[in-house]
Parts: C-alpha cells; structure tokens; sequence
C-alpha cells in the first residue's frame, strides 16, 4: 500500500503512479472539473477524490492523507507494499508479457513436433508406396517378357502351319509316320 499526502500536482502523481507527466495530465483532463483544482501556487493539484479515482484507474492500493502543516509533503510518502511500487507493478507486466510469449512458443513447438511427426508417418507412407511400385514394375516385366515369349512360340507356330501347309499329302503322312516311330 502507497501512503500519498493530498493534493498532489501532476507531476509528482506521475512519478508515484510510474507514467510519464503527460500520460497522467492527459489522464487528469479525462477527469471531472471537481477532481482537480489550484495550488496556492497556481499550478493544477489533484484533490484527494481525484487520487482516488486515480488509483482506482491504475488498480494502485494507496492510502490518501490530509496534509500536515508541520511536515515537507515528500517526507509523508511511505510505500508499505514493494510489490505495489510502480516500477514493480511495470516489471509485472511485463513478466506477464514473457509468459504468455513464453507459453506461445511451447503451443508452437508443440506444433513443429506434430508436424515432425506427420511428416515422418508421410515419409514411411512414401517408402511403402515405392517398394509397391517396384514390386509392380517388376511384375509388369515379367508379364512384358512371357508376352514376348509367347508371340516368339506363336510366331514359330504359325511358321510351321504354314510349312506343313506348303507340303503335299504323301509328305505330310510320311512325315507323320517317322514322327510317331
């Protein structure tokens, strides 16, 4: 918790929020007429509304006093809670930004493994498919081959009818008869 003595001037509220001077004067314009007024030395303060409605804004845990007469107006301000310092509360921020990048990259490399593994099961799937096409080139030669085979016999046959075709009758009966001795 922030101890803030009432009223302050913009400046030193920018220095106790962490913003600069004229993020929290353009903040303050934002607020209504009876947040703010002028000092004994002309310059604009924010009431002790105003610093409330301020740290409500910035979600800063702060306790506002009165001024006292007897005390310079920066010996009253105590941080009780370091961790509600405005440096801290940007350092927290920030470390909340690195672990939601942080996290983001396990999401992504939890991706990249993924496809690691698809592109793996796609690599096995492709070698399968080869050893399948091989297989079938191998078959198609074999099949291209007893085609070749069997024209060359049909060939030589038809050769032979034709042959046999060519003979006379005396030759093709003693011709079967040496061919059954």
């Amino acid at each position: 918790m922030t101890e803030i003595i009432a009223p302050k001037t913009i400046t030193e509220l920018a220095d106790i929020f962490g913003v600069t001077r004229q993020a929290m004067n353009n903040r303050v314009k934002k607020l209504d007429d009876m947040f703010f007024t002028k000092n004994e030395l002309g310059k604009n303060v924010v009431t002790l509304q105003g610093i409330k409605k301020l740290a409500e804004i910035y979600k800063l845990d702060v306790e506002i006093v009165l001024p006292d007469e007897t005390n310079d107006v920066t010996d009253n301000i105590n941080v009780f809670n370091e961790s509600l310092n405005p440096l801290q509360l940007i350092v927290d921020s920030k470390d909340a930004e690195i672990n939601r990048l942080y996290s983001q990259l396990k999401a992504k490399d939890l991706q990249i493994i993924n496809k690691d593994t698809q592109l793996d099961e796609k690599d096995r799937q492709i070698s399968v498919k080869d050893l399948q096409i091989a297989e079938k080139d191998k078959q198609i030669d074999q099949q291209q081959q007893l085609t070749a085979k069997a024209m060359r016999d049909s060939e030589i046959l038809s050769l032979e009818l034709k042959e046999e075709q060519t003979k006379g009758f005396f030759a093709k009966l003693f011709r079967k008869k040496t061919e059954n001795k």
